[in-house]
């Protein structure tokens, strides 16, 4: 049921105020990095507690149930196995796309013939050039990655953009459609648009703004299932896959 327009506005200057306001407060954090020692070394802690306490504060405040905002792990079977099938056909994907994406653009770098930015031409330096010779290891720190990924950044970034923002703006934009099984509607893109735009305002990276199209599906999974769980394991899963196949190809 749709909400009357006023509240729908309402509800939308929240959603972009929270955003704004905890996408600059990450940005300082992180700009603050090298020159407050206390910051450098725990500015990931500081901006997980930013997108843990400032929703949790409003829904409290508005004494609201945490269950719609996705902050529950029912239902588990389904949330599961969202993330296993997600996992077992996105992943061999991207590593296929990873290697092959690499491998062409260091070509062109060791080559000359493009025009590359001073930061690629440096990692292709160390790429290994074949997926024969890509070797794989592993500390013993890192399982501390692991529960990092899980607790200090897939369960913050997803709480606060699937679960409080996109929650929010389902309610200004209901979803009218449905895609394989999932409700959609203008949140899913906003969503994911805000998500990317909040790494940019963070690293002032362009690239950064890549992180749409995972957004999109972090996002579909929260439709699909009623809950953050299956994004959080995604979320963490594709970060931690992303570094797995950096340490392997980059030497």
């Amino acid at each position: 049921m749709s909400l009357p327009t006023e509240q729908r506005r309402r509800l939308l200057r929240e959603a972009l105020w929270v955003f704004g306001l905890c996408s600059v407060a990450c940005a300082v954090l992180v700009q603050l990095r090298p020159v407050v020692g206390f910051i450098d070394a725990n500015v990931h802690g500081l901006i997980a507690a930013i997108f843990l306490f400032v929703p949790t504060e409003l829904i409290i405040r508005r004494k609201e149930s945490f269950t719609p905002f996705g902050l529950t792990h029912e239902p588990l079977g389904k949330g599961l196995l969202v993330f296993a099938a997600g996992a077992a056909l996105v992943f061999p994907l991207f590593a296929s796309a990873f290697y092959l994406y690499y491998r062409q653009v260091c070509a062109w770098s060791v080559a000359g013939t493009l025009p590359l930015p001073g930061q690629i031409r440096r990692l292709c330096s160390r790429f290994v050039g074949s997926a024969a010779r890509a070797r794989l290891s592993l500390t013993p720190s890192y399982l501390n990655m692991v529960l990092t990924q899980l607790l200090v950044v897939g369960l913050p970034e997803e709480y606060f953009f699937r679960g409080y923002l996109q929650t929010r703006l389902e309610q200004v934009w209901p979803s009218n459609r449905r895609l394989l099984g999932a409700p959609v509607g203008p949140a899913l893109p906003a969503c994911a648009a805000l998500f990317a735009l909040g790494h940019l305002i963070t690293d002032f990276n362009g690239l950064r703004l890549a992180v749409f199209f995972p957004g999109l599906l972090f996002g579909w999974m929260r439709q699909l299932t009623g809950s953050i769980l299956a994004g959080v394991l995604f979320h963490a899963s594709s970060n931690l896959v992303s570094d797995l196949l950096h340490r392997a190809f980059f030497q």
